[in-house]
């Protein structure tokens, strides 16, 4: 069992590098949409986002991993 500050800390964690990549990547003022947005470093930081929500999710108690069989409640 994971303790529940790990998942807030690693949450968070994954959740801020996330946004940091999406808003801090160097671009040129003139890049076209796909130059700026279509790349695996964008790619990367939306896996980081949606990692750090899901982590946030099961510290919440949102999300059981692993998921209990339906007749066992």
């Amino acid at each position: 069992m994971i303790p529940r500050w790990f998942l807030y800390l690693q949450g968070f964690a994954m959740l801020i590098m996330g946004v940091a990549l999406l808003r801090l990547r160097p671009r040129r003022p003139d890049d076209p949409f796909v130059t700026r947005w279509v790349n695996a470093g964008t790619l990367w930081a939306l896996t980081c986002v949606a990692v750090g929500v899901g982590l946030l999710g099961m510290a919440l108690g949102y999300w059981r991993w692993p998921p209990t069989p339906h007749g066992s409640h």
